[in-house]
């Protein structure tokens, strides 16, 4: 596969980072701090998108597995979300003035839903793309690792632009990131990113439609509206079953961590915006060593052992800074040298984390292929719209949990770092630290159970190999075929 192939299907990936960083580090502090939304309607809103956004994943990615178009199956969908993506993700920043705190919560759902459902109909395709660009068991992961590289270069720029360019220290707000004015801006930056992405994405692998799979002509038509239920389908595979198991579990993790980042770095380690922005430029050394350790680590424990060596490692490194803050250790040092340890604890954390995505989608096609043996069908779409469903909801229920846990410990809104309770800054820090490590352990117990081997792979495509060769030769004899 040539290089600007491989580059071209990876900076789709931009999209989704963007709206990750958008949404988890900006929108929820940006409806609860800024404007003044609870914490709980705040985390309801983002749970509710989430569902909605999970439900429809499977109803586009059963479309696109039987859709039918000079311009393949997976093209037209990643091309119809590029635009109106753009446009939903102004809106959502930009609220319109007097607005009760019921009519934040309907704007912020309305808004968020929309997005979702717009970067839904290039997303779900897009992975499913992964699966068919590349098939043999090493080179899925080698490609997925550039798609994983600019989803994390996406969540990158526009943290770091966010917090250096959109949201500064001023006179005014020594915290930047209260300034309300700044907001419908940052919307239009992430709004031309995503989009940008997405068209590039298309028309750099418009060239390989000619020898993607085209749908089967004897696949099941079935009825699009009534796709989640083949979610539970796939839940029959006892391989996809457990990694469904683990994507639920690490994600509600994921988000509530990720929703609480931005409370944790400001209010119980006192960064600075700026700081924020260098804190964010962490991800940088996750993203130029994960690809390497992914691959490394699947060649030399093979990719269930790699998973599980991910996850604690990465859990281990993410949450020193807060054992430091229990222990007392951080008092002694200055804010430089605090800034060095958290930025450096939390990069190396990155590198894992990102390489146990990268491991996940990568056995995640290899469960297709074990699918295809099965049942002679390839599902792509399907299957990666069931780990979307997983990973959306679940991220969803993490936001929620971050939303009502900053409720139950009253947490302040719009206050600076210096006028929050020292028991407020307390409970947070217990609440993002100890409490989530439990589902990191969790997480490795589930994945630990994965069935499929390099051997076992092997074993299935050289059976699939066989069964489609047969099949041509039955259909020469046949005449079928010349």
């Amino acid at each position: 596969m040539k290089l600007i192939t491989r580059l071209s299907y990876g900076i789709g990936q931009l999209s989704d980072g963007v709206k990750q960083s958008a949404f988890s580090t900006f929108l929820f502090f940006y409806y609860n701090q800024v404007l003044g939304l609870s914490g709980s309607l705040a985390g309801i809103a983002a749970l509710l998108a989430l569902v909605v956004d999970a439900v429809t994943d499977p109803m586009v990615g059963q479309w696109s597995d039987r859709f039918q178009s000079r311009w393949g199956r997976r093209h037209p969908f990643m091309l119809a979300g590029a635009i109106p993506f753009g446009v939903a993700i102004v809106a959502l920043f930009s609220p319109p003035e007097g607005l009760s705190e019921i009519g934040l919560f309907c704007w912020m759902l309305g808004g968020a839903i929309t997005v979702r459902l717009m970067l839904t109909l290039f997303f779900v395709p897009h992975l499913s793309l992964g699966a068919e660009l590349a098939t043999d068991y090493h080179g899925r992961t080698s490609l997925i690792g550039y798609r994983v590289f600019f989803t994390y270069a996406g969540i990158l720029l526009t943290s770091v632009i966010g917090f250096a360019v959109f949201f500064p220290p001023t006179e005014l707000y020594s915290n930047g990131m209260l300034n309300k004015a700044s907001y419908p801006a940052f919307g239009v930056f992430c709004a031309i990113m995503g989009s940008t992405a997405m068209l590039l994405c298309v028309f750099g692998t418009r060239s390989e439609i000619p020898r993607l799979r085209r749908p089967a002509v004897d696949a099941p038509k079935g009825n699009p509206l009534l796709a989640f239920l083949s979610v539970f389908r796939t839940l029959k595979l006892d391989s996809f079953r457990i990694l469904f198991l683990s994507v639920l579990v690490f994600n509600t993790l994921a988000g509530s961590v990720q929703t609480l980042l931005v409370y944790v770095a400001t209010y119980v380690f006192e960064f600075q915006p700026g700081q924020l922005a260098g804190l964010a430029g962490s991800v940088v050394v996750g993203i130029v060593f994960a690809s390497v350790v992914a691959q490394g680590l699947s060649r030399r424990f093979d990719k269930k052992n790699a998973l599980a060596m991910c996850v604690i490692t990465g859990g281990v490194f993410a949450f020193t800074p807060q054992v430091l803050y229990f222990a007392g250790l951080l008092v002694y040092l200055d804010m430089s040298q605090k800034f060095a340890l958290v930025f450096c604890l939390n990069g190396i954390s990155q590198i894992f984390f990102i390489a146990y995505i990268i491991l996940l989608d990568s056995m995640l096609s290899d469960v297709i292929d074990e699918h295809e043996l099965h049942t002679g069908r390839r599902e792509e779409g399907l299957f990666f719209a069931a780990r979307s469903f997983a990973t959306k909801a679940s991220y969803g229920l993490g936001s929620f949990f971050a939303g009502i846990g900053l409720d139950i410990i009253h947490f302040p809104q719009g206050a600076s770092p210096e006028t929050v309770p020292d028991d407020a800054v307390l409970s947070l820090a217990i609440f993002s630290g100890p409490v989530m490590f439990i589902l990191f352990a969790a997480t490795v117990l589930i994945s630990s159970r994965y069935p499929l081997t390099l051997a076992r792979h092997g074993e299935i495509t050289r059976e699939i190999a066989a069964r489609t060769d047969g099949a041509l030769q039955e259909q020469i004899a046949a005449g079928q075929v010349a």
